[in-house]
């Protein structure tokens, strides 16, 4: 059953990308007309609707303005009453039968948003927080911009805005993301005025953020034939290097205990903030080897900045996948290779909710290392490198 679950979602993504790209017609960054036209849509849904709440009482009213609650989403105005004169400041839908600019709709994947708006940073370079995706035109004559929020490789929302200076108008989209699909699209920006300077001020953030590169997304695809399989490169990552690593780069602020095994070897434990790592050595604690390295923490990221909390599917569209065969009953999934024979990518769809992530390579020193992620309910609660 959860093989077919995962089979559903990888497909049910497939399919989303295919009409996304065909609803991509238009290319470049998103316009002010785009955004406007997405605005007057919803206040013509507004307008033929009944509000599901009371706009009159007191917990309607916002920052955003007074909340009209439909069943396509919520759209904030000056009054509790939608008119043709009422003004709408802001919205937000959660409808998946509404879309928005060139047709993104709730549940799309962000490389599908990617690929209905190009921009010039796919990989998303940037900060561990916030990225920019794009940025055209000037602080004086009106530009066009796309970013990114993100804590990490998890986005949390991606805006598009258009302003004009001139004119002190701003409106951005702003598409809020869950687990890699948009959970919700809200526009913002549509009845307040901003002085230029203020929009001058955010071109130049904006075109600052673009000068960062210390962060990058990893790429994933639901299409596994595009991605690389787990080789002896992603031993390498931001919390260590698997290889070279000794107990001494983790510094002082550890449990570190020299364990005998009783059979003339040794084996040395060093416990740190969000780890733990265990090495071979001898009886001293010297010549030490990395052979274990578990992460414990959400804060660090493994290979292919993987973490604690991670969804499955999020995971999966890291590494190759789709080359391999399907056990008879679903429980197990060769995902490339050959089980047993480093290289190899291992599914396994356990009995209740646990699933199992195995990625095999061999080292050109002869080695075998395993990246090993567990899951309970497709969440990430496990994540061991070890040395077969």
């Amino acid at each position: 059953m959860m093989r077919k679950i995962i089979t559903v979602i990888l497909l049910a993504g497939i399919l989303m990308a295919c009409c996304g790209m065909a609803a991509g017609a238009e290319s470049g960054p998103v316009t002010m007309e785009e955004l406007e036209a997405f605005a007057g849509q919803i206040r013509e849904l507004a307008l033929a609707g009944k509000p599901m709440n009371d706009p009159r009482a007191e917990d309607a009213e916002s920052e955003d303005g007074i909340a009209l609650q439909y069943a396509f989403g919520t759209v904030y105005a000056d009054r509790a009453e939608m008119t043709e004169e009422a003004r709408i400041g802001a919205f937000m839908i959660m409808d998946r039968d509404v879309s928005g600019v060139r047709d993104i709709a709730i549940d799309w994947d962000v490389n599908h948003v990617m690929a209905v708006i190009p921009c010039g940073n796919p990989d998303m370079s940037g900060t561990r927080e916030r990225a920019l995706l794009y940025l055209t035109g000037d602080p004086d004559k009106g530009y066009q911009y796309g970013a990114v929020e993100r804590d990490g490789q998890r986005i949390s929302a991606m805006e598009y805005g258009a302003a004009e200076p001139a004119g002190g108008k701003r409106i951005a989209m702003t598409l809020q993301i869950s687990g890699d699909g948009v959970s919700a699209i809200r526009m913002e920006g549509l009845a307040e005025s901003q002085s230029p300077e203020d929009l001058s001020a955010l071109y130049h953030e904006l075109e600052a953020l673009g000068k960062k590169t210390s962060y990058a997304r990893v790429p994933r695809s639901l299409n596994g034939a595009e991605l690389e399989i787990f080789q002896e490169s992603d031993l390498d990552f931001s919390a260590l290097s698997y290889q070279t690593a000794i107990p001494e780069i983790f510094g002082d602020n550890v449990e570190d205990v020299l364990i005998d095994n009783d059979d003339g070897t040794w084996l040395r434990r060093v416990d740190g903030d969000g780890f733990s790592a265990v090495f071979t050595c001898d009886e001293t604690g010297g010549d030490a080897e990395l052979i274990s390295y578990t992460i414990l923490s959400e804060d660090l990221e493994g290979p292919r900045a993987v973490r604690l909390g991670d969804l499955f599917h999020e995971d999966m569209q890291r590494f190759r996948f789709g080359e391999g065969d399907v056990s008879g009953d679903g429980t197990r999934e060769v995902l490339y290779g050959r089980e047993g024979e480093a290289p190899y990518g291992l599914a396994e769809y356990g009995s209740g909710d646990e699933m199992t992530l195995r990625y095999v390579t061999k080292t050109l020193s002869g080695q075998e290392v395993e990246l090993l992620l567990r899951y309970e309910n497709t969440v990430l609660t496990e994540i061991t490198l070890h040395t077969l």
